[in-house]
């Protein structure tokens, strides 16, 4: 009776992960193009975050407040795709900043 329990137990195990993968991994290809604008987003801030770590004093200031709108804007709850767009604009306000 215990081998017939196992063997039960087993072939519920095997289809819950079946299935369970197989959700997962549904999920994450219809949130991969999400994804990868996040991750684009990420590598933004990190990049402005080094253009203000370079600022010349004069222009710390504003360096800064861009800096911090593009923490907002990557903690926001706006669509990746926008937030993305958001990051490339303060990136050159930042680039502008720098070479200007």
């Amino acid at each position: 009776m215990v081998f017939v329990y196992i063997i039960l137990s087993a072939i519920l195990l095997y289809y819950a992960i079946k299935y369970g993968i197989r959700d997962g991994l549904i999920d994450h290809d219809a949130n991969k193009e999400k994804l990868i604008y996040l991750n684009k987003s990420a590598n933004l801030v990190e990049e402005i975050g080094y253009l203000y770590s370079t600022m010349a004093q004069e222009d710390e200031t504003k360096a800064k407040s861009i800096y911090d709108r593009s923490l907002d804007v990557l903690l926001s709850e706006v669509e990746p795709n926008e937030k993305y767009n958001t990051m490339i604009e303060l990136k050159k306000q930042i680039i502008n900043m720098k070479d200007g």
